[in-house]
């Protein structure tokens, strides 16, 4: 039977079922769309918390890196003015315990760092390792001279991190002579 050949009832009600057929058809690909945008919108949202995570994970390690190489270069100051190793071995212990603080940050910040940064906390690590030793041999001078080094270093280290945040850089990166960790170095 064709088309023509159908009474006006029977066309109304053949436009009807293709009506409601289209409206089925239509729903049901405007309710794909919808799931397709929300699985989107909470991937979207899954990415920004896990990215929150990180950058919170990734500040805290810094601050305490921050604080931790501040008491190792505190501590090999106090060392080599105490005249070393065999001057004070309670100093030593403690100075030596400073830096191992240090470096077990060190190691949890290269985690999450980007290359910038993974040569700045070795530049610093650098001189804290240089710090140190001039302490335990009980080179004052020697171990005084790092210290502008190593506060450098650290002003090189946030200014990194800053960009690794996304920020813009406040300050220009110091160079560090021979503790510069540029690529290849």
């Amino acid at each position: 039977m064709t088309l023509s050949q159908l009474d006006f009832g029977e066309t109304l009600a053949a436009g009807a079922v293709n009506a409601l057929l289209t409206a089925v058809f239509i729903g049901i690909v405007a309710g794909l769309i919808v799931k397709r945008y929300e699985s989107i919108h909470e991937l979207r949202l899954q990415t920004r918390e896990l990215e929150h995570q990180t950058r919170a994970a990734l500040r805290t390690t810094y601050s305490q890196l921050l604080v931790a190489q501040r008491h190792s270069r505190q501590a090999s100051v106090q060392l080599a003015q105490a005249g070393g190793e065999s001057s004070d071995p309670d100093l030593a212990k403690a100075a030596g315990a400073a830096h191992d603080e240090f470096i077990s940050l060190y190691h949890g910040l290269n985690l999450d760092a980007s290359a910038e940064m993974w040569r700045d906390v070795r530049g610093l690590r650098k001189i804290l390792d240089d710090m140190l030793n001039s302490a335990r041999s009980g080179d004052a001078t020697g171990c005084e001279q790092l210290v502008g080094h190593a506060r450098a270093a650290r002003q090189n280290l946030e200014r990194s991190f800053r960009v690794r945040l996304g920020y813009d850089p406040l300050q220009e990166r110091r160079d560090l002579g021979k503790y510069d960790r540029g690529p290849g170095n």
